[in-house]
């Protein structure tokens, strides 16, 4: 086998091999994704005795059709 079908393999092994090492190390290290509850508890307001702010939005200036009745 000539050298240079030698050295196209040695580099395909050793990137496949890279890139193994490199998929399973981030995949260790990512976290575990949060559940729905989890999610709910994280996104809800800490002081549940206090009001939640509301944010301003877009107000209607005139009445809907369900409205005018």
């Amino acid at each position: 086998m000539s050298t240079a079908a030698i050295f196209l393999v040695v580099a395909t092994l050793a990137a496949v091999g890279g890139s193994l090492v490199l998929y399973l190390g981030h995949r260790v290290r990512r976290p575990r994704p949060l559940d729905f509850h989890e999610q709910l508890r994280a996104i809800a307001p800490q002081n549940p005795k206090r009001p939640a702010q509301q944010p301003g939005g877009i107000v209607p200036v005139e009445t809907g059709p369900e409205e005018e009745r």
